[in-house]
């Protein structure tokens, strides 16, 4: 399947399947892709708290492809490291809050991309790459058991993405995210008086 019908099926169902050929997106399927972004992201903005950060069809569009091209790149074992440079390229601007949510529409699968990859040796290169990606891009890779090494500070200036990072956090328990300050409040702000029902092993 193409990519437009990849994140319709990923978004709908949450099951895909990819072409066995690693070749460029036709602008027809990007602009297809980018219309059924641009609506499931007016059915997610439904359930973020607050008022939800604008629409960048630009990182919603590079996450779906770099989402697709793992998958192809899964199920392709006999690429090599120059293949993987060359269809898994880093996201070229900035991560504005805009871009960090609308990147998260398809990064959020970040966390179940590499249990796929797990039949891999942990050193393999494709889930060095998974890794590395879901590290740059915190706000989808909670639960994952990595640090956050991208820039914090767009999430914690923005209250939606702060609170949804930490409901994010309670829903994995990821404590390795409660380093921070900022984040280690709000989520214990989140916990309130639940915190023996969310998470009894919260320390902080």
């Amino acid at each position: 399947m193409n990519l437009a019908a990849f994140i319709n099926h990923l978004v709908r169902e949450g099951q895909v399947t990819v072409v066995n050929q690693l070749i460029p997106f036709t602008q027809q399927e990007l602009q297809d892709t980018q219309t059924i972004l641009a609506d499931y992201y007016q059915q997610d903005i439904l359930e973020i708290p607050g008022t939800a950060p604008d629409f960048d069809a630009a990182a919603a569009l590079w996450s779906a492809g770099y989402i697709y091209r793992i998958v192809q790149l899964a199920m392709l074992r006999d690429a090599g490291t120059a293949q993987l440079q060359e269809w898994l390229t880093p996201y070229p601007l900035p991560q504005t809050a805009a871009a960090i949510y609308s990147a998260d529409l398809c990064l959020r699968y970040l966390p179940d991309l590499l249990s796929l990859s797990k039949g891999l040796a942990p050193d393999d290169p494709l889930v060095q790459q998974i890794r590395e990606t879901a590290m740059q891009w915190p706000f989808s890779s909670t639960g994952m058991n990595l640090p956050a090494q991208g820039d914090m500070s767009v999430i914690i200036s923005s209250p939606s993405l702060l609170q949804a990072y930490a409901d994010k956090i309670i829903a994995t328990r990821d404590s390795g995210r409660c380093d921070i300050p900022a984040v280690q409040q709000i989520v214990t702000a989140s916990l309130g008086n639940y915190t023996s029902v969310l998470w009894p092993d919260y320390k902080y």
